[in-house]
C-alpha cells in the first residue's frame, strides 16, 4: 500500500530544526559559509586520513596525542566560528573577538601537534610557554563548553577544577593531594590520563562511527527504519506508539542520541500516536523513552561502549555483545507498557490503507541492510578494531546506497554535505568529551575517585542492594543536564569503583552507572529528551517528564537485574549458563507484565485494588534473582505458576463479563 499519508522522513529533505537555527551563525556570504564548512569537513577527512594510518604510508610518524592536537583545534575553532557568544550576538557575521578565540583554538591544537615530540622528553618540568598555551586552551574548553553545551556542565567542570587547586584544603575524606597550579595545567592537557584520553575515543571511535551513522541517515536510513516500524506494527492496538519503540530503537542504534533520535522519529509518530487516542503527554513521553533507550542498543550506544571498553581494557565487541540482552528487556518493558496503555483507552490500530507497504519499502530500502550486516561481521567475525569496522561499514553503506539513489553525481553532493554535518555533531561530541576528560584528569592527579570510593564503600557495610541505590541516585543526578557521554565518563570514575569492591562484575558495575546516566534523560526536572519532545507534541515538557517516569519505572529495575543475575550480560570469557539466562529473562518478562498492568490498572480488564496488590506481590516474587538467596528458584517457580493461574483467571472473568454484557443488551421479546 502507498504511504501518501505520511510525512516524508528523510533526513537529507529536512528543515532545519528551530534548535540548529538557534544555535549556529547563519552566514550570509559564500566565503564564510564556505570557511565554516571546511573547517566542520577536516574533522572527519582528517579523522579518516589518521584511522587509515595514511601518515604511516607517507613515512610520518606520529604519536596520537599528535592527532588529537589537531583534532582539540579543529573543534575549538569551529565553536567560536559556528557559535555566537549569546543571545544577543549577531548572528549573520562572526564578531572580532571570535575571529581570535578561533585562532587560539586552532593554536593551542597545532601547539600539541607540532611539539609533543619534544614534551615528552621533559613532561614533569613544565616551562612559561607550556603553563601559559595550557591555561590558555582550559579558558577556551571553558567558553566552548558554555557555548555548546550550558551552563549546567560548566558549573560541574568549574567546581572540580576549582577543588582540583584547592583540594589540600578540604577536610576529611574529600582532603586531596596538594598540586601546584602549573603541574594541575601541565596535568590536565598534556597528560594522556586526563583530556587527550577521551579525546581520543572522540576523534577515532567515535568520530567513525558517526560518520557511519550520518551516511545511513543522508541517504534515507531513517526514512526507511520509520516506514519498516509503522508498516510492521502500526496496525495493531497501540500501533504508532509501539512503531515508535520499535523504529527509536533501531534509529538510536546508529545515532546513538536521545536528543537526536526525538528529532529523527518523533515529528512521525507523535502526531500519529495522538491521532490514535493517546494524550500528547503519553506521545512525548513514549517518544523520550524510546529514543533514551537507544543510547543502550548496540552496535554505537550513544559513545559510552567505547569508553567503557577502553576503561576495563576490554574489546569493543565483548561490551557490545553484553548490553544486548538488558537492551531488550528494557524494550519489552516499554513494549509492555504501551500495549497495556492501548488496552486500557480501547485503542485500535491504524487502517491498512494509511500504513506503509513493508514489500514495498523493503524493494526500495533493502540497501540499507548490508552496511549493517558488514559492520556486524567486521566487529565481531573479523575482530577489527572499531574504528575501522565503523569506516569500513560507512564506506560499504556509501557503495550501496549509492546505488539506490541511482544518481553517482547526487550521491557525492550528499556526501559532502554529510562531512559537514559530521563535523556539526562532532563538535559537540568532541567538547563534551573534552569537558569529561578535564574532570577525569582532576578526579585522577588528587585521588578524589579513591576517596569517594571508600565513602560508597562504608554503604556497602549495610548490603550491595544500599550502595547500587546510592550510585544509581548519583549517576542520576550528575546526569541531569549533560549528555549521557559526559555524565558516564564523570559518574564511572567516581561510583563504579564502589560497585565493584564488593564482588561485582567490572563490566556489569560499568553498565549499570551507564543505564543510570541514560535514564537521567526522561528524569525531571531536566529530561532532555523530554524537552525534545515537546515542541513536537505541544505538550508541557514536564508533564512528558513525569509520564515518561512512569512509562519507564521499569527501565530503572533493568540495571539492578543484571547486577544481580550477571548470567543476563553475554561474555565471551566464560562459559554461558543458558538455562539461567533463559530462566532469568523470563522472569524479568513476566515482572514486568505484571508490574506494567499495576501501573495501568489494566491487565485483560480493568483490575481491582486486591488484584493490582497480588499483581504487585507477584512481581516482587519473579524479579527475586536467583543468586541473592538459596530458594530464590522456589519462590520464582511458585510466582510463575501463580501469575499463569492469575491470567487465565483475568482472562476467564473478563469473557464471562463481555458474555454477560451481551447477553443482558439483547431485548425482550
Amino acid at each position: 500500500m502507498g504511504n501518501s499519508r505520511l510525512p516524508d522522513t528523510n533526513v537529507e529533505d529536512q528543515p532545519v530544526t528551530n534548535a540548529e537555527v538557534k544555535r549556529y551563525r547563519t552566514f550570509s556570504g559564500s566565503i564564510m559559509t564556505g570557511l565554516w564548512s571546511l573547517i566542520l569537513a577536516l574533522i572527519p577527512l582528517a579523522g579518516i586520513l589518521y584511522v587509515l594510518n595514511i601518515h604511516q604510508y607517507l613515512r610520518i610518524n606520529l604519536f596520537a596525542e599528535q592527532y588529537v592536537g589537531l583534532f582539540l583545534g579543529l573543534i575549538l575553532c569551529g565553536i567560536f566560528l559556528g557559535i555566537p557568544a549569546g543571545r544577543r550576538a549577531d548572528r549573520n557575521k562572526v564578531a572580532w573577538y571570535d575571529w581570535i578565540l578561533s585562532g587560539l583554538g586552532l593554536s593551542i591544537g597545532l601547539y600539541i601537534t607540532i611539539f609533543y615530540r619534544d614534551i615528552i622528553l621533559n613532561f614533569g618540568y613544565p616551562t612559561t610557554t607550556r603553563i601559559v598555551v595550557g591555561a590558555v586552551a582550559i579558558v577556551l574548553i571553558l567558553e566552548a563548553i558554555r557555548r555548546m553545551i550550558g551552563n549546567a556542565m560548566l558549573v560541574i567542570v568549574l567546581v572540580f577544577l576549582s577543588y582540583g587547586f584547592f583540594a589540600s584544603y578540604f577536610p576529611g575524606v574529600f582532603k586531596g593531594r596538594q598540586t601546584e597550579l602549573s603541574q594541575l595545567i601541565n596535568y590536565l592537557y598534556l597528560d594522556p590520563n586526563s583530556l587527550l584520553t577521551l579525546l581520543n575515543i572522540a576523534g577515532t571511535i567515535a568520530l567513525c562511527f558517526i560518520i557511519f551513522g550520518q551516511i545511513l541517515l543522508f541517504f534515507g536510513g531513517g526514512d526507511i527504519i520509520n516506514k519498516l516500524a509503522l508498516g510492521t506494527l502500526g496496525r495493531y492496538r497501540g500501533g504508532p506508539a509501539k512503531s515508535s519503540v520499535l523504529g527509536s530503537s533501531l534509529a538510536g542504534s546508529i545515532t546513538g542520541g536521545p536528543v537526536t533520535n526525538v528529532l529523527l522519529t518523533g515529528p512521525i509518530t507523535i502526531p500519529l500516536m495522538k491521532k490514535s487516542g493517546y494524550t500528547a503527554t503519553e506521545a512525548g513521553a513514549v517518544e523520550a523513552v524510546s529514543s533514551s533507550g537507544g543510547q543502550i542498543m548496540p552496535p554505537v550506544m550513544g559513545i559510552a561502549a567505547f569508553i567503557i571498553a577502553e576503561t576495563l581494557g576490554i574489546p569493543y565487541a565483548e561490551v557490545t555483545l553484553a548490553a544486548l540482552v538488558p537492551a531488550l528487556l528494557f524494550y519489552i518493558c516499554l513494549f509492555i507498557q504501551v500495549d497495556l496503555i492501548a488496552a486500557r483507552k480501547g485503542l485500535h490500530g491504524m487502517s491498512k490503507d494509511t500504513l506503509p507497504s513493508i514489500i514495498e519499502t523493503l524493494r526500495t530500502g533493502w540497501l540499507i541492510f548490508p552496511p549493517l550486516v558488514a559492520l556486524v561481521y567486521f566487529l565481531f567475525v573479523k575482530g577489527h578494531p572499531p574504528q575501522l569496522a565503523g569506516l569500513y561499514a560507512a564506506a560499504i553503506a556509501f557503495v550501496f546506497l549509492s546505488f539506490q539513489k541511482g544518481k553517482w553525481k547526487e550521491s557525492f553532493s550528499l556526501l559532502r554535505s554529510m562531512f559537514v554535518d559530521t563535523g556539526k555533531v562532532m563538535l559537540e561530541i568532541g567538547i563534551v568529551l573534552a569537558a569529561a576528560g578535564l574532570v577525569v584528569g582532576v578526579i585522577g592527579i588528587t585521588g578524589l575517585g579513591f576517596n569517594l570510593a571508600n565513602i560508597l564503600a562504608g554503604f556497602g557495610a549495610y548490603g550491595l542492594f544500599p550502595l547500587l541505590v546510592v550510585c544509581a541516585v548519583a549517576s542520576i543526578i550528575l546526569g541531569m543536564g549533560m549528555p549521557s557521554i559526559a555524565a558516564y565518563s564523570l559518574v564511572a570514575v567516581l561510583v563504579a569503583p564502589a560497585i565493584v569492591e564488593l564482588g561485582v562484575d567490572p563490566l556489569a558495575a560499568h553498565l549499570f552507572v551507564f543505564y543510570f546516566s541514560v535514564i537521567s534523560n526522561f528524569t525531571p526536572p531536566i529530561a532532555l529528551s523530554c524537552f525534545a519532545a515537546a515542541p513536537i507534541a505541544k505538550a508541557n515538557p514536564h508533564h512528558i517528564g513525569f509520564q515518561a517516569m512512569k512509562l519507564g519505572v521499569l527501565a530503572y529495575l533493568v540495571p539492578f537485574i543484571f547486577v544481580y543475575a550477571p548470567e543476563l550480560l553475554i561474555r565471551t570469557n566464560r562459559t554461558i549458563m543458558w538455562g539461567e539466562a533463559i530462566f532469568s529473562i523470563m522472569t524479568a518478562i513476566m515482572a514486568s507484565y505484571f508490574l506494567a498492568a499495576v501501573l495501568n490498572g489494566f491487565m485483560i480488564q480493568r483490575m481491582s485494588s486486591m488484584k493490582r496488590i497480588f499483581a504487585f506481590l507477584l512481581s516482587v516474587c519473579l524479579f527475586l534473582p536467583v543468586s541473592v538467596w538459596q530458594y530464590s528458584w522456589v519462590v520464582n517457580l511458585t510466582a510463575i505458576v501463580l501469575a499463569v493461574l492469575f491470567i487465565v483467571y483475568d482472562w476467564r472473568t473478563s469473557k464471562a463479563t463481555a458474555t454477560g454484557v451481551s447477553c443482558a443488551s439483547i431485548p425482550n421479546n
